[in-house]
């Protein structure tokens, strides 16, 4: 089998990377697949959904006993039963498990790769719905998914969730005034709500909310316990769209103030990153004095240093190649930053003449960084 199927839902895929994620959703959120890319990979080639049945634990199989085929193949013909290659026991034999089972085929053979358990029938309806949408309307497609982020089938809700993980965040941005408020306020307050979803919604309900929205998202952030903080970059960006001036103040004293954690510190740099997918014009100066701040305190430089290389901000070109070897700014991580900035400015006399230089003096260091940039694309 070409991947590991797992009753669970769960599934290893190697070399995946989706770009233009999310910006507040973390790698593993990021990497996971949805049901929709599964089923937009050319190995999918069968989709069906089926109860199990007649579990073999000497031949390690089950029988899968297809009640709706979501997508066929001359193969399955008018199949009814496809044995996997899956020990699935059945804990109540007169109400077996329900499975959405994604498969290829090889050698004449059915070849599943991925199966996620279905609770009830409105999942069902779920996974025959998701194949239909236009991956082209963004927008629409997000306001569906956003129906489903409280389902009581926990595989349909990861699924709704992990689209708006994959989603961008200026597609994100541009859904957020149209979704419900009054759900986002409810998951907020819920306990149970893990902190990459609390996050998320924090965003969300900054784009869709009231003032008085805005006086809990800041209640959350002055309050900084341990539930807000691993939030702490979502509640940040629904704190700044709901109150521009001080939400970007708070941003800045945060990473200007070496003593604050570096938790806050590093998720306020995130929140920027938001804010420059998201509105890159309308935030580009309240993101640079951020930036200006992360460089000013030194800790985070060189995360300012390369993001500014990644957003292609060049107005501080000479600031930067000027920090190289300074006091403060000389460790070997600090020094490979400023020449990956130095070598993506391409035309800039200042720059070519910095990279020759570094180039003279340790030319093992500037060879080393080439390599580098030649992998990240």
């Amino acid at each position: 089998m070409k991947a590991l199927w797992l009753a669970s839902g769960s599934i290893l895929l190697v070399g995946l990377s989706y770009s233009q994620a999310c910006s507040l959703c973390g790698a593993k959120l990021q990497q996971a697949p949805t049901f929709r890319q599964e089923a937009a990979l050319d190995t999918a080639r069968v989709i069906v959904i089926g109860t199990a049945e007649n579990a073999q634990l000497t031949t390690r199989t089950t029988d899968l006993r297809i009640t709706d085929v979501l997508r066929s193949a001359p193969e399955l013909k008018d199949k009814k039963v496809i044995t996997v290659k899956r020990y699935l026991p059945a804990p109540d034999a007169k109400n077996p498990p329900r499975y959405l089972v994604f498969c290829d085929i090889f050698r004449g053979e059915f070849d599943p790769f991925r199966g996620v358990e279905l609770k009830n029938a409105e999942a069902v309806e779920y996974a025959r719905r998701i194949l239909k949408l236009d991956a082209k309307d963004t927008t629409n497609n997000l306001l569906f998914f956003f129906h489903y982020l409280d389902h009581a089938d926990p595989e349909i809700a990861r699924d709704a969730f992990l689209e708006f993980a994959k989603a961008s965040d200026s597609d994100i941005a541009g859904v957020a005034k149209r979704l419900d408020a009054t759900k986002l306020r409810r998951w907020l307050a819920a306990r149970e709500t893990p902190p990459e979803r609390l996050s998320v919604y924090s965003l969300l309900l900054g784009a869709c909310g009231t003032d008085a929205d805005a006086r809990t998202l800041r209640d959350m952030l002055d309050r900084a316990d341990e539930r807000s903080v691993n939030s702490y970059d979502g509640i940040l960006a629904g704190y700044i769209h709901l109150r521009p001036r001080e939400g970007w103040d708070l941003a800045q004293s945060l990473l200007r103030d070496g003593r604050k954690p570096m938790l806050i510190r590093l998720a306020a740099a995130r929140t920027l990153g938001y804010f420059h997918g998201a509105r890159p014009k309308e935030s580009y100066d309240n993101v640079l004095k951020c930036l200006d701040a992360m460089i000013a305190e030194g800790e985070l430089a060189d995360i300012a240093i390369e993001n500014m290389r990644r957003w292609n901000i060049r107005s501080r070109t000479r600031d930067i190649l000027a920090l190289y070897g300074k006091k403060g700014f000389d460790a070997p991580l600090i020094k490979r930053t400023v020449v990956r900035y130095a070598l993506c400015c391409k035309g800039d006399a200042t720059a070519e003449a910095f990279v020759q230089a570094r180039r003279g003096e340790d030319a093992e260091l500037v060879t080393g960084v080439e390599e580098e940039l030649r992998s990240e694309k």
